[in-house]
């Protein structure tokens, strides 16, 4: 047996009381109330889930207690072969809800997917065959039996009494075609545990496949499957998607958010617990449910987060798909929460309680959305080919339809991207947007040069020679060194020859000129407020990439900065 521990705190209605965590033996863990032997297999997930469901004394009420969906997640995780008997002791809604979630194209049932559950069925018991397919919605098993046979004939179609009423004894006199040899065998030994164990039943279904037209018992079953699956969170895709509706927030109050009536759900049901066993949310929103959910919040995450599977076209039983769109739900509340409270735990405890958390969603999410419109205004600049790698990271990422934080803005060398976590990474990711947007104005408001479109760019002769190595910078250190030699400020190749010569007007022992230096930051700060930032950026090039050579032997292949014109020679 696994070693287990009793948990630190236990719930007694709306109370939470804590006692010395320690390692129970599975006897003692039977001891235990119902309630607190469910809540602990609740807070676990997986193998240990499982395993102590194994442990139980009362397996079956365990399991039947167990919300669907966390039941479906923990099945679809090790894989229903393998833990074919908590399907067996699964009730007849739970079963409803695996094969509403799993067996669905759009509004088509998909016929192998059911073929799948059928398959299932038939590895356990008969008792537990016989409650499984009486317990499935009838319509909905007439039609997962349709998609693989039909009833070509019945008793009264038999002309000779003797081999009507031989008929009749074999299987109710019904003649069936299948339409695949290997699923007759499957379906003929479901359909004789029926016609054996419950023949009223078995003759009612047959009829039904029979009778029934395809078209319109599967446009009823996804109907009925649909309301099923919103009772427990799982809307249309249309209307999940409202979601990710705009929220403004600059106009928002918390008031927009407050409850006027409480969070609905079937207190005689277990609430979730897989929406913190899964993940756990950090930051402020980790102080809030640091004394765990109520039943209430439970239910109301677990709708919120059916929807936002829903609208984003995710598996609900891929376990890992699961986990990131729930990381995702935790994080965006946590903006949310953040913006509107600050650090004040307390006001964010009231306010997460009091709110209806759809609403502190969606208003989490704007924020994102004023970072996506930032970005893909830029990226539809005439600046959007020369920004350099870093820059184009963070805008391609804030640019997604579901802005992601690019690590690169919170530590140097890291190139992955994930949701933002709180705020201070959101008003970081502002301040890179900010300063973009002043490179955006000085290049099409204030300098007296156009950039070239990139796919006119003839960078023939030159150095670069790419495309790709020519940023921002080197378009303003080029016209910045065209004007130090006596020409216009414009981005024109310098030619080679130039270079030495540019060398000693820029530089000063190793670094860019401190007059230089100070001359070209004021003036851009005059120009345009935050233009100085920008010039000290692009001057640090020159001290990395140019002054620091050595002006008697400077190659043009190893200056950086400058679009320099080779010597044909």
């Amino acid at each position: 047996m696994n070693k287990m521990t009793l948990p630190d705190k236990r719930r007694v209605k709306h109370l939470t009381l804590l006692r010395q965590p320690r390692e129970i033996s599975g006897k003692e863990f039977n001891a235990l109330s119902f309630d607190e032997r469910l809540a602990m297999v609740q807070s676990l997930r997986g193998r240990q889930q499982y395993d102590l469901l194994i442990e139980a004394a009362d397996m079956q009420q365990l399991v039947q207690r167990m919300p669907m969906q966390e039941l479906y997640l923990l099945i679809r995780e090790l894989g229903a072969e393998d833990v074919l008997e908590l399907l067996a002791l699964a009730t007849p809604e739970q079963i409803n809800g695996f094969i509403d979630l799993d067996c669905w194209q759009g509004d088509l049932l998909d016929p192998r997917q059911a073929l799948h559950w059928l398959t299932l069925v038939a590895e356990a018991e008969e008792d537990q065959q016989l409650r499984v397919l009486t317990g499935i919605e009838f319509e909905l098993l007439t039609l997962m039996f349709k998609k693989w046979m039909r009833v070509t004939r019945g008793p009264e179609d038999f002309d000779d009494e003797d081999e009507r009423d031989e008929a009749i004894l074999l299987n109710g006199g019904f003649v069936i075609e299948y339409s695949d040899s290997e699923v007759a065998k499957l379906l003929e030994r479901l359909l004789g545990v029926l016609f054996r164990r419950d023949p009223v039943f078995h003759r009612r279904l047959v009829e039904s496949i029979r009778q029934e037209l395809d078209a319109a018992l599967e446009e009823e079953v996804f109907r009925w499957r649909n309301g099923r699956l919103l009772d427990q969170g799982f809307p249309e895709p249309f209307a999940a998607r409202g979601i990710y509706a705009w929220l403004d927030p600059e106009t928002f109050s918390p008031a927009d958010a407050r409850k006027t009536i409480p969070f609905g759900f079937e207190e005689d049901r277990a609430a979730p617990g897989f929406v913190l066993a899964e993940t756990l949310p950090k930051n402020l929103l980790a102080e809030v449910l640091a004394g765990g959910l109520s039943d209430e919040t439970a239910w109301e995450l677990t709708c919120l987060l059916n929807k936002l599977l829903v609208a984003d076209g995710i598996d609900a039983g891929d376990v890992l798909q699961v986990d990131q769109a729930l990381r995702r739900l935790y994080a965006t509340l946590n903006l949310a929460l953040e913006k509107l409270c600050g650090q004040d735990v307390a006001r964010a405890a009231e306010l997460f309680e009091s709110s209806y958390l759809e609403i502190l969603f969606r208003f989490g999410f704007s924020l994102l959305l004023q970072l996506q419109g930032r970005a893909r205004t830029l990226l539809k600049s005439s600046l959007a080919p020369y920004f350099d790698a870093p820059c184009r990271a963070l805008l391609e990422n804030l640019a997604k339809p579901r802005p992601e934080c690019w690590e690169g803005i919170l530590e140097v060398n890291r190139g992955g991207s994930r949701p933002f976590e709180c705020l201070t990474e959101l008003q970081l990711a502002g301040d890179w947007l900010r300063r973009l947007e002043v490179q955006r104005r000085l290049f099409e408001e204030v300098f007296p040069f156009t950039l070239p479109e990139a796919e006119n760019f003839d960078l023939t002769g030159c150095q670069p020679d790419e495309l790709v190595q020519v940023s921002l910078s080197t378009f303003f250190l080029t016209a910045l060194g065209n004007q130090l030699l006596g020409g216009e400020f414009v981005p024109e190749p310098i030619p080679a020859v130039e270079l030495v010569t540019l060398h000693g007007l820029a530089g000063r022992d190793g670094r860019v000129d401190p007059d230089l230096r100070k001359k070209t930051i004021a003036e851009l700060e005059r120009q345009l407020p935050g233009g100085g930032s920008f010039a000290d950026w692009c001057l640090a090039v020159w001290d990395e990439e140019f002054c620091n050579l050595d002006a008697d032997s400077l190659d043009p292949r190893f200056v950086g900065g400058l679009i320099v014109l080779l010597d044909p020679s």
